[in-house]
């Protein structure tokens, strides 16, 4: 095994679900299909400047990928989150990019994890 931080904590996401691989692919399924239209709507909230939109979109999201155990994904996320409750949208921009790049991670896992145990 080498150093890399995996974008999903498999041990902590199977305790939570009981070690049930079903359940898992399930709720990859369910993050992976959702995930373009919350980006979209937290994007979408940054370019008009709807802290609100923002903050609601965030804690969505991040609720859903701390379920999965992704830490550093839903880390940005609550980030993205405190921004739209704070009304502070100053780099929300830049903050959202590094957001998708976890997301990017995330999203390659799930698919890779799902392709590996069909």
């Amino acid at each position: 095994m080498s150093n890399i931080i995996e974008p999903i904590d498999m041990e902590e996401v199977m305790e939570i679900l009981g070690g049930d691989q079903e359940l898992l692919i399930e709720c990859f399924d369910e993050l992976l299909s959702s995930l373009p239209r919350i980006l979209v709507k937290i994007q979408s909230s940054i370019k008009l400047g709807d802290a609100s939109g923002l903050d609601k979109s965030a804690h969505k999201l991040k609720g859903s990928l701390k379920y999965m155990a992704a830490g550093t994904a839903a880390d940005v996320a609550y980030q993205l989150e405190v921004m739209g409750k704070e009304k502070n949208l100053g780099s929300a921009n830049d903050t959202f990019r590094i957001f998708c790049d976890e997301c990017d991670k995330v999203r390659d896992f799930m698919e890779q994890h799902k392709a590996g145990n069909k």
